[in-house]
């Protein structure tokens, strides 16, 4: 029986083979610190919290067989703690990857990014709420997916979230499908569609089928209200759609997407259609190191890394990237006032080493077409180890 553990350096950690076992821990985990230097008409404050604390393992068994078993203890203080990857994916068969359990099916560009690699703290409001229509992270799912050096495809059949007080009785489809029309060493071209259908949304005992939209201003320092937020709505069905693109150039990388929200429901006693809808467009340059690389597996972007074989402080001051955003997620349809919100956010996100991330970003938004309209200025801070 053979025991190997990779020593640890400032930009690995052991991994142990245990006889073509390969265990390989894992960590996101992320303090926020900041909050809202100006807003009107509330002032929501500002705070401090660990708003992921996700650690575990993955284990390889004969390249053959994945298993991830990963707990979240955050956000904290005061979150939800809950099991955050519970699933086992069969890889014995080339370019096919077939997964069941509790995970985060493939939706979307900017939710197929790992938390810790995402460009900004949190990701833009429209990425947030498709995902969390069905294919969000925790989500009990089954899923088969085929990928290679320049396409991707996923089909994923979804139920509920799992945790406490979670229903778990919702049904759903989704798909995405990724290609790169262009992939030079120097010029990558991404292209993409996602869609997913809730045709049985979640019901309490008792209560009819509900479903609800509702998203933090893109930070979320453990203060914040919902400004956007169109409470429970009656439905009989729903679903997402979608399209990304990306363009990376060197160290520059382009990315956005735009979704419709479709919801069949039954507001003031009648059957309508509601249709919502919202895009973000963001730019990122990775002023020293390599710029993020594109992986097949999840047909998404990695965190920037260094071009040199440098544990510590690349290149003498480590990896550097600049980036700025703007996104709007518009959730006003018919007698349904969610709010129009439209956000600006610049941020510098800076790694010493390849585990540890700190980032600063600034955002002005403001949220209209709602009964108490808000605009307000905000700065975040978050230090990050993830490996």
């Amino acid at each position: 029986m053979l025991l190997y553990a990779v020593p640890i350096h400032a930009q690995t950690v052991p991994t142990i083979d245990l006889h073509g076992v390969t265990i390989k821990p894992y960590a996101t985990d992320q303090l926020d610190m900041g909050g809202f230097a100006n807003a009107s008409p509330s002032h929501p404050g500002t705070g401090a919290r660990g708003a992921r604390l996700r650690n575990g393992v993955r284990l390889n068994i004969h390249k053959q067989v994945e298993i991830g078993a990963i707990w979240d203890f955050g956000p904290a203080p005061g979150g939800p703690m809950r099991l955050f990857e519970g699933q086992v994916s069969y890889v014995g068969l080339r370019h096919f990857v077939f997964t069941a359990g509790i995970f985060k099916p493939s939706f979307g560009l900017e939710s197929m990014q790992a938390q810790g690699d995402t460009v900004f703290i949190e990701r833009s409001s429209i990425s947030t709420l498709t995902r969390n229509l069905a294919t969000g992270i925790e989500r009990q799912a089954v899923q088969a997916e085929t990928y290679g050096k320049r396409y991707h495809f996923a089909l994923s059949a979804t139920a509920g979230t799992a945790g406490p007080g979670e229903n778990g009785n919702q049904r759903a489809m989704a798909f995405r499908l990724v290609g790169l029309p262009v992939r030079t060493r120097a010029l990558l071209f991404h292209l993409g569609v996602s869609g997913e259908w809730i045709f049985r949304p979640a019901s309490a005992r008792n209560a009819a089928p509900a479903l609800s939209l509702s998203d933090n201003p893109e930070i979320n320092p453990g203060t914040v209200s919902k400004y956007l937020d169109t409470g429970k709505i009656l439905s009989d069905s729903a679903g997402a759609f979608g399209v990304e693109a990306a363009v990376s150039w060197k160290r520059l990388l382009f990315q956005g997407e735009a979704y419709d929200i479709l919801l069949n429901s039954h507001v003031s006693n009648s059957s309508q259609q509601l249709r919502f809808h919202g895009w973000y467009g963001q730019l990122g340059y990775t002023i020293n190191g390599r710029q993020r690389e594109w992986k097949g597996r999840t047909a998404a972007f990695s965190s920037p890394s260094c071009d040199r074989k440098q544990s510590v402080l690349c290149n003498g001051y480590g990896v550097l990237e600049v980036a700025a955003r703007y996104s709007q997620a518009d959730l006003e349809s018919g007698p349904i006032h969610g709010g129009d919100q439209q956000t600006g956010s610049l941020a510098v996100n800076w790694w010493p080493t390849g585990i540890i991330r700190t980032t600063v970003q600034y955002e002005y938004g403001q949220v209209t077409r709602t009964p108490s309209a808000e605009h307000f200025h905000a700065v975040m801070s978050m230090f990050q180890i993830k490996f």
